[in-house]
C-alpha cells in the first residue's frame, strides 16, 4: 500500500469550530490527529443538519462529520487536573499542537506554547483564533459572521443595491484552517530540519483579508473603497454576455469576453444558429456586438467613458441575450457554451454537484459509514497526489479512542 504524505506525524488538537479543518487536512493525509474534546462534545456535535436516519446527537451531525473526518477522539475535562495531566502527557508525546481557544486559555492550564516547548522544543504549536494572539482586539469575541464581517469581504459580497453579505458557510473559519494547515506544514519542515518548534499563529480576520484581493491595495494606492459590484465584478458598467443569466430551471455564468474564451461575436453566431439573434444583425447593433472583444473590453477598463459610443445598443442586446437563454435548461447552456468555447459556467446546486459529470468520471465522491450501518456519499480530498494520496476515514464518535489512547500513553 502506498504511504500517505504524513504517515508517522502525531497531532494532538484541542479545537472546535475554527481549526477543526485544519486537523482534517493533516489527518486525511496520514497524519494521527488525537481530537481532545470536552464531555458531552463541543458545539460542532451539536450542530445540524443531522443524519436523518440517526437522529439528534454528538455523533450524527453532518457539521462534525465534514470537519473531522479521519481523526481519533478522546474526551477530557481540562479543568480537572488528572485530565489536563493526560492531556499534557499527548501534548508531549505530539509532533503538533492545534488549538483554537481564547488566547491565554490553555496557558492557564499548563498546556499553552511556553510550558510545552520548554519540554518538548522541536514541538509545534499552532493557534488559531479570531484575531491573533496580540493586539487590542486578542480578547474580543468571536464568531465567523464576526470575522467576515471584520476581515472586509462582506462590503464587497452581493449586489450594489443589496446590504453587506454574509457569504454561505464559515468561510472565515475554513480560510483560517487553510492557512494554518499551511503554516504548520512549513513549521513542520523546520522542525524536523532543525529539532527547533515554534509557534504558528493564525487570525481569521488576517486569512480572509486575503480574499479581498486588490481591494486593500486600491485604497492604499488610490484612496477608494471598493464597493459591492454582483455580476459585474471588477467592471464599473454593464456589458452584454457578462453576468449572472437566468434559465428556464437556474442560472449560468458569463463571461465571454474574458481572455480564455472565444468572444461575443461567437455567441450572436450561436444565437443565430438557433433563430434566437432578433434583431442583431441589424444596425446599430450589428457593429457594436462585432466589436464586442477582449481589445474592446481592455479598452472600456481602461476609459469607462467610452462605453458611451455604443449608446443605446447595448442594453438591448443584453436583453436579446437574456431571452435567448430564458427557454433553455442551464446545464444545456452550459455544455451547448463550453462546446463553442465560449466561458459559461454552471450555477451549480448541490444536486447538480452530485450529478456532475466531471466529478462523478474522477470518482471524487467516496462512501463514508455514517456509524449507523448505512454509508453516506461524501466529498473526496481537495487535492490528489500520485504518490501518498488522501485516504478519507469517517469522523470519530464521541470519546471512540479514549480507552486505547490512555493505554498507549500509559
Amino acid at each position: 500500500m502506498t504511504d500517505r504524505a504524513l504517515e508517522g506525524v502525531r497531532v494532538v488538537e484541542f479545537t472546535d469550530e475554527i481549526g477543526a479543518y485544519c486537523g482534517r487536512l493533516l489527518a486525511d493525509l496520514g497524519a494521527d490527529v488525537v481530537k481532545v474534546e470536552p464531555p458531552g462534545g463541543g458545539v460542532l456535535r451539536r450542530t445540524p443538519p443531522f443524519v436523518e436516519r440517526l437522529g439528534e446527537g454528538p455523533d450524527s451531525s453532518l457539521a462534525f462529520t465534514v470537519l473531522n473526518t479521519s481523526k481519533r477522539s478522546i474526551v477530557l475535562d481540562l479543568d480537572h487536573e488528572a485530565d489536563r495531566a493526560t492531556a499534557r502527557s499527548l501534548a508531549l508525546n505530539a509532533d503538533i499542537v492545534l488549538e483554537d481557544f481564547p488566547p491565554g486559555y490553555l496557558a492557564a492550564r499548563d498546556l499553552g506554547f511556553e510550558a510545552l516547548a520548554a519540554e518538548r522544543p522541536a514541538l509545534v504549536y499552532t493557534s488559531v483564533t479570531g484575531f491573533g494572539q496580540s493586539g487590542p482586539h486578542a480578547s474580543y469575541a468571536y464568531s465567523d459572521i464576526v470575522g467576515q464581517a471584520m476581515g472586509g469581504v462582506m462590503t464587497l459580497a452581493g449586489d450594489p443595491q443589496d446590504p453587506p453579505n454574509w457569504l454561505y458557510g464559515n468561510q472565515a473559519n475554513v480560510s483560517a484552517s487553510i492557512q494554518a494547515a499551511q503554516g504548520t506544514l512549513l513549521a513542520l519542515l523546520h522542525a524536523e530540519a532543525t529539532e527547533q518548534g515554534q509557534r504558528v499563529e493564525v487570525s481569521a480576520q488576517e486569512a480572509l483579508s486575503l480574499a479581498q484581493e486588490t481591494a486593500m491595495q486600491t485604497w492604499d494606492l488610490q484612496k477608494t473603497n471598493r464597493v459591492r459590484a454582483g455580476g459585474l465584478g471588477m467592471l464599473p458598467f454593464d456589458l452584454p454576455g457578462l453576468g449572472i443569466v437566468e434559465c428556464s430551471d437556474g442560472y449560468i455564468g458569463l463571461y465571454v469576453l474574458a481572455p480564455g474564451g472565444a468572444d461575443f461575436p461567437v455567441l450572436v453566431d450561436w444565437m443565430r444558429e438557433e433563430g434566437g439573434a432578433a434583431d442583431l444583425d441589424d444596425e446599430p447593433y450589428a457593429t457594436a456586438c462585432s466589436s464586442l472583444n477582449m481589445a474592446t473590453l481592455t479598452q472600456l477598463m481602461a476609459d469607462p467613458s467610452a462605453a458611451q459610443d455604443m449608446g443605446a445598443a447595448l442594453p438591448h442586446i443584453k436583453e436579446v441575450v437574456a431571452d435567448f437563454f430564458a427557454g433553455r435548461p442551464a446545464r444545456e447552456a452550459y455544455e451547448q457554451g463550453q462546446s463553442r468555447n465560449l466561458l459559461v459556467g454552471l450555477v451549480s446546486t448541490p444536486n447538480d454537484l452530485a450529478e456532475n459529470t466531471q466529478l462523478r468520471a474522477r470518482d471524487w465522491y467516496i462512501e463514508l459509514d455514517d456509524g449507523g450501518g448505512s454509508t453516506i456519499e461524501f466529498p473526496g480530498a481537495p487535492y490528489r497526489l500520485s504518490r501518498t494520496p488522501a485516504h478519507i476515514d469517517p469522523a470519530p464518535r464521541l470519546a471512540e479512542h479514549t480507552a486505547e489512547l490512555l493505554a498507549e500513553i500509559g
